[in-house]
């Protein structure tokens, strides 16, 4: 009889516990003990940003050439330039075969198939039963198509992943997750002990604007769209709960009236990178 591995041992034990993890959200909440030994094992020292999806601030980079008559290259005024520009910077990236996430909750509204790209020396401890060593090139190319699928990117240092998979000190692994709103596994971010779910923040440098004048009270933005449940309708108007929004950028995507947009600063880009970089040396040999 042979041996489970320890890969396959991971992969049973989070397709079998993943939907129980707002159960222990909520019991880490109200039993601070078991929160401070949960944050030890799987959360401590994660800094995890949630990167708006690119459509949504098109139009605010659109309106800064327009008004100030710059002509600033599209390709670094994005949000996803920020993962770009890590995968530049890496020797190593490894794409998992499968999103584990989708998996685990049996998704039937996006790609099971496009899962989570990891940077930095760490990969080369993760089982090839799992996912592939890639090039650049393709490393690109897997973000352009998770772009499309609609998917959100979040990237950082993430405890949970260098655990399960096994790969060695938190420093040594860059996770880049490509997440749906209904099956991330952060939507229990907001069930969790609060210093526990800041682990995971919005993007350096982006704002999420609301004008309530605009609403007209069509819903959209509320139709399971949030993974952390941030907008809600009360008397047919959007209400955003800043505290739990991450501006992920969905509910700006579908508002037909305009009423939600993304702004982001000139100096995003450089200072998610320059917070990246202090995390995880994606270089290192």
């Amino acid at each position: 009889m042979s041996r489970i591995s320890f890969s396959d041992l991971s992969v049973l034990v989070i397709k079998s516990t993943f939907n129980t993890r707002f159960i222990l959200a909520g019991v880490c909440r109200r039993v601070p003990p078991l929160a401070g030994v949960v944050d030890k094992l799987l959360f401590e020292g994660d800094d995890i940003q949630v990167i708006p999806r690119d459509v949504t601030v098109r139009s605010t980079v659109e309106e800064v050439q327009v008004n100030s008559n710059l002509q600033l290259p599209e390709e670094t005024s994005l949000p996803s330039q920020v993962l770009k520009d890590m995968i530049h910077r890496s020797r190593y990236h490894l794409l998992m075969n499968t999103c584990i996430c989708r998996v685990s909750n049996h998704c039937e509204d996006y790609p099971q198939d496009l899962g989570c790209l990891f940077l930095g020396r760490g990969v080369m401890k993760i089982s090839p039963k799992l996912g592939r060593l890639v090039s650049k090139e393709e490393a690109l190319e897997h973000v352009d198509k998770c772009q499309k699928a609609g998917l959100v990117h979040i990237i950082g240092r993430n405890k949970i992943d260098s655990v399960w998979l096994n790969t060695g000190p938190k420093e040594e692994l860059l996770s880049i997750c490509h997440c749906c709103p209904c099956c991330c596994l952060w939507k229990m971010a907001p069930d969790l002990p609060e210093d526990l779910g800041n682990s995971i923040r919005p993007m350096k440098g982006v704002v999420l604007e609301f004008k309530e004048e605009l609403c007209n009270g069509c819903g959209k933005c509320t139709q399971g769209s949030c993974f952390v449940d941030a907008v809600t309708l009360v008397d047919k108007k959007a209400v955003i709960d800043r505290r739990k929004c991450r501006i992920c950028g969905r509910c700006a995507e579908l508002c037909p009236a305009g009423a939600i947009s993304i702004k982001m600063e000139e100096y995003a880009i450089g200072r998610s990178v320059e917070n990246l970089e202090g995390l995880v040396d994606v270089e290192e040999e």
